[in-house]
């Protein structure tokens, strides 16, 4: 028997010219660049300054002061409009101005509101009357979106009229 020579298939060269794995392998390229590029410019992986950072008291015994607050913004501040006759009550800091809606007359009336508790001082600036001399005394009622002042003490019945009401914030 002889032997028997079997042809050899010519080898293939394993190159790949498909087309799906080079735009896959481009792809992969251009985003591991993109990917260092931004983390140099942008100093991504850095601490930003914006962070909050731990601080830490040191206490010596020196006499430690305590800082100084600004005053917070009064709840009351704002514009409030009365439920009963549709008054405007615009309370800025410690003083306010109140528009009277009339179909003869438009009047504006100015004063002081000082608030100490639940206690309201209000008296009027301006005027000529008995409201600007003596303050009128109230009880302040603060509730979800609406105040009432409620009459401790006040000898003006104009300013009692006027305030003895359910006030909605605008």
């Amino acid at each position: 028997m002889c032997p028997t020579i079997r042809k050899r298939k010519p080898r293939r060269n394993k190159k790949t010219n498909n087309p799906l794995f080079t735009i896959f392998l481009i792809f992969v390229i251009i985003t591991i660049v993109g990917a260092a590029i931004a983390y140099f410019l942008y100093d991504i992986g850095k601490p930003n300054n914006n962070t909050p950072t731990k601080t830490h008291v040191i206490t010596t015994k020196k006499k430690v002061t305590k800082p100084i607050k600004a005053p917070a913004k009064s709840i009351l501040e704002g514009t409030w409009v009365s439920s009963a006759d549709g008054r405007m009550l615009e309370i800025h800091g410690n003083s306010f101005t109140m528009e009277l809606p009339s179909v003869s007359e438009h009047k504006i009336i100015k004063g002081k509101l000082t608030i100490t508790g639940n206690t309201a001082t209000i008296i009027y600036v301006g005027t000529k009357d008995k409201c600007a001399e003596n303050p009128g005394i109230y009880s302040l009622i603060i509730k979800k979106g609406s105040i009432r002042f409620k009459v401790k003490h006040d000898d003006c019945p104009g300013r009692k009229q006027i305030f003895s009401t359910t006030w909605e914030k605008f």
